[in-house]
C-alpha cells in the first residue's frame, strides 16, 4: 500500500449553554486571533431557528470556521493545526464566554492501495470468493482518552483522491472520529489544559489504524 496521505482536521467544540452573545462580537474574536486577512460573513439566521445552524461562517488559507448557538467548528488541510493554534481556539473560547462541555475531532486521511487492502480486515476464508467494487467499513468502540469517556470510531472507504500533484489516486479514505459522549457534556468540562490533553491523546488514538 502507499504512503498515508493528511486530508482534513475537524474540531467540535461543543458549549454547555447556548452562546447567546452577538454574531458581531464573535466576528471580531475570531479576526483578534487569526488576523483580518480571514474572509468573515455573519448570516441573518432568525433568533429562534435551531442552536446547530452557523451564526458565522470565516474562510481563510489556514482554517475555516462554522459558529453556530451550540458549537464552534473549525476545518483545517494544515495537519500542525491543532499543536499550533491550540492558544487561539481557547482565546476565541474565552471572548465569546462559553464553557466547552464536549468535544470531537475528526481526521481524514487517504491511502493508495487496492480494494484488497480493506478486505484484509476480514477472515479471507469467508469473503475470498467476494470482488466488491466498493467496501465501507466502520468500527465504533468506547474508551478513555485523557481520561474522559469517549466514542473512537474508525471508517474506511474505497474511493478516489488527488495526491500532492494533483493526480487521482485509487486508495482507501480513513476517517479517525473521536468525541467525548453527549450524555456527559453537562458533568464535563473542559479549560485549556484538559483541552490540549484531549487533542494529544486524541492525535495518539488516531494513528491507531487497522491498514
Amino acid at each position: 500500500m502507499g504512503k498515508q496521505l493528511f486530508i482534513q482536521i475537524q474540531v467540535a467544540l461543543f458549549f454547555k449553554s447556548d452562546f447567546l452573545g452577538m454574531p458581531e462580537n464573535a466576528s471580531l474574536a475570531i479576526k483578534e486571533q487569526f488576523g483580518n486577512d480571514i474572509t468573515t460573513q455573519i448570516l441573518g439566521i432568525p433568533a429562534n431557528a435551531p442552536s446547530e445552524i452557523p451564526r458565522v461562517v470565516v474562510t481563510s488559507n489556514i482554517v475555516n470556521i462554522n459558529l453556530s448557538k451550540n458549537r464552534i467548528d473549525f476545518f483545517s488541510k494544515n495537519q500542525e493545526f491543532l499543536t499550533t493554534n491550540l492558544d487561539k481556539m481557547f482565546n476565541i473560547i474565552e471572548k465569546i464566554s462559553v464553557t466547552i462541555g464536549r468535544v470531537g475531532i475528526v481526521f481524514t486521511y487517504f491511502k493508495e492501495g487496492e480494494i484488497k487492502e480493506i478486505k484484509s480486515i476480514f477472515d479471507q476464508s469467508k469473503i475470498d470468493n467476494l470482488d466488491p467494487k466498493e467496501i465501507t467499513v466502520r468500527f465504533d468502540e468506547k474508551k478513555e482518552i485523557a481520561g474522559i469517556m469517549s466514542n473512537s470510531s474508525q471508517k474506511y472507504v474505497s474511493g478516489f483522491a488527488n495526491d500532492e500533484v494533483g493526480v487521482k489516486k485509487r486508495g482507501i479514505i480513513i476517517t479517525r472520529d473521536i468525541n467525548t459522549l453527549q450524555e456527559d457534556i453537562n458533568k464535563n468540562s473542559f479549560n485549556k489544559e484538559t483541552l490540549n490533553k484531549f487533542i494529544i491523546d486524541s492525535i495518539f488514538e488516531a494513528d491507531k489504524i487497522l491498514i
